[in-house]
């Protein structure tokens, strides 16, 4: 972190030829409510941003995507690669004025890995020794999990994982103030403490939140005083809201991005940032008619993805593999699926669906490039005798439903990556061992014994180049078996007022908020 002092009573940090100072309230606009800030249930993009307002882990990332400590002080693998030990910072607080505890780590990976949580983030802690016989019941602590000391936290893995270290800078395995949690239980989410630079001080649901600094904060991040989150309106309303100032950032859609561009006067406040993420139509596999892989291949030919582009106004690509070529990542090795309803149709004749068939496909509502997708597939599928009904749904609606087994048989959704690595597109979202009854990433359900092998194997692997074979192998797999079609790798246009200084864009998380801050 950059170092910082104090200046008549105001905190100076240089950025580049300007400084920043510390003070006043970022306006932020939101279409549609979240599910929870809560870290343990906090998944989708936005949220997951905010989350990083309010709570603090051990490690994080730096603006080159490098893991870096962040309340762990220092950190060490012992050779073998199994157990990590984190010695963490003694003067990081919560925001109630406790002091951040090793047991309290302990506690929130153990909290992930209850199933009673709910946490779409427990897979991704099952490595840990015992964590299986706790989230099933078999145990009452993970034996991995170990609060040497006060300030010492070790955890011991199954066996060796490369990516372990960047499961332990997601959002899920921040700090909790165990004896808050255990007093609120699932009401934790309106009682929140966290040990980032920010506390919650006013919510209402579906209009606004306030954010205001939390006092005890040890970092020197945290410019703004205050965050004032105004939810709802459309994107349109938004665009107004920032051009006369009512509003400091938006997320303003293609559309307005486009808008903008092409208005000299209004050119300066839009920014076009590409994302390492991908939009995709999922197939539920434990489904009919998406049990036959012939017909989730004729999806892949039948849906039209250059038009999805132009509907997007040019800010995305089109998609031709799970993971998105900004991570960065090429594979040579992937079948292409162009646009052939011929194609689409003799596969549906081959899979005994010549007359086509009935289906639904599921959306949030709020989120424009997801309706146009939606909208748009209709169409193509139309076009190949395929008849879909529409579903669309809030946000937190849909999360719960398609995360669950056997309720959503197809559906447009998207993915930002966690972690800057291939296993978390492959691995998170398409490995059968990570198939839950609930709260499962993988939304298509999708198992393959051969794809999980090389996934399990480079997971074990840490020679780069070997690694790197093992996940174009099993990426050129589940592109054969196609249990999703790739549509988009998106590009957001942000509307900004001139007076934000400072660029919160992030390579993992996206957004950091509270590296901007606000010229007078």
């Amino acid at each position: 972190m950059l170092a910082a002092w104090l200046a008549s009573g105001a905190a100076l940090v240089p950025v580049a030829s300007e400084l920043a100072v510390r003070g006043g309230t970022l306006r932020l606009w939101y279409p549609t409510d979240w599910r929870s800030l809560d870290p343990a249930i906090a998944f989708d993009t936005d949220s997951v941003v905010l989350t990083k307002l309010l709570f603090r882990g051990l490690l994080d990332y730096d603006s080159q995507a490098r893991i870096v400590p962040d309340q762990a002080r220092k950190w060490s693998v012992t050779s073998d690669g199994r157990t990590y030990s984190f010695e963490l910072h003694p003067d990081a607080r919560f925001s109630h004025g406790r002091v951040v505890e090793a047991e309290d780590y302990v506690f929130a990976l153990e909290r992930i890995l209850d199933p009673k949580t709910g946490s779409p983030g427990q897979t991704y802690y099952l490595e840990i020794e015992g964590a299986r016989d706790f989230a099933e019941g078999r145990a009452t602590r993970v034996r991995g999990l170990e609060a040497a000391d006060r300030f010492t936290l070790r955890i011991t893995l199954e066996k060796p994982s490369y990516t372990f270290r960047y499961v332990m800078a997601m959002s899920f395995a921040s700090a909790l103030p165990r004896e808050l949690v255990r007093k609120h239980g699932a009401d934790f989410q309106y009682h929140m403490a966290g040990s980032g630079p920010y506390r919650v001080t006013a919510w209402k649901r579906g209009v606004g939140w306030r954010l205001e600094r939390n006092a005890h904060y040890f970092g020197s991040d945290g410019y703004v005083d205050a965050f004032d989150l105004m939810i709802g309106g459309d994107q349109a309303l938004a665009a107004m809201m920032v051009e006369r100032g009512d509003r400091d950032w938006a997320n303003g859609g293609a559309v307005c991005g486009v808008s903008f561009l092409r208005d000299p006067a209004r050119r300066h406040l839009v920014e076009r940032v590409r994302s390492v993420s991908i939009q995709y139509f999922f197939l539920n596999t434990e489904l009919k008619p998406f049990q036959d892989p012939r017909v989730r291949r004729a999806m892949n030919y039948a849906i039209d993805r250059e038009r999805l582009v132009k509907l997007a106004a040019g800010f995305g690509m089109v998609a031709t593999g799970i993971v998105p070529s900004s991570m960065p990542w090429t594979n040579s090795t992937l079948p292409s699926y162009p646009l052939d309803r011929a194609a689409a149709k003799r596969l549906l004749e081959e899979a005994g669906y010549a007359d086509g068939f009935e289906t639904e496909i599921y959306y949030i509502q709020t989120r424009v490039p997801d309706v146009k997708a939606a909208q748009s597939i209709q169409g193509d599928l139309a076009q190949v005798g395929i008849k879909v009904a529409l579903k669309p749904l809030s946000q937190p609606a849909f999360e719960v439903k398609a995360r669950t087994r056997r309720e959503v048989a197809s559906g447009v959704w998207g993915w930002v990556q966690d972690y800057p690595d291939p296993s978390n597109f492959l691995d998170v979202l398409l490995s059968g061992k990570r198939i839950t009854d609930r709260d499962c990433n993988n939304l298509s359900f999708y198992g393959n014994r051969q794809v999980d092998d090389l996934l399990l194997k480079a997971e074990a692997t840490l020679e780069g180049g070997e690694r790197q074979s093992l996940y174009q192998q099993a990426e050129r797999l589940m592109m054969l078996d196609a249990p999703w079609v790739p549509l988009m790798e998106e590009q957001y246009a942000i509307l900004k007022n001139p007076r934000v200084r400072g660029s919160p864009w992030h390579p993992v998380w996206l957004w950091r908020f509270e590296k901007v801050w606000l010229r007078n």
